[in-house]
């Protein structure tokens, strides 16, 4: 009888480890996964960040033209 429970009690420990086993590769690459999604956010949000960094570089510019044309043609207010 002892060695029936003891055998039935490994069985069971076996197929709860088979079990946490195959959890853990799926949770494996389920993180995996997840990473790999953060990186693309990341990666996406850099770019942005630099092209919201060369559009207002871009505006500053254009606002110094148009300041300059506007001082060379007398349209500044100096009051």
């Amino acid at each position: 009888m002892t060695d029936k429970v003891e055998n039935l009690t490994h069985e069971m420990l076996r197929r709860m480890h088979d079990k946490l086993d195959e959890i853990q590769t799926e949770m494996r690459l389920r993180f995996t996964g997840v990473e790999s999604g953060l990186a693309a956010v990341e990666h996406h949000l850099a770019a942005f960040h630099l092209s919201d960094v060369a559009r207002a570089d871009d505006i500053t510019d254009l606002r110094r033209r148009i300041e300059r044309i506007e001082r060379r043609l007398d349209l500044v207010n100096t009051t």
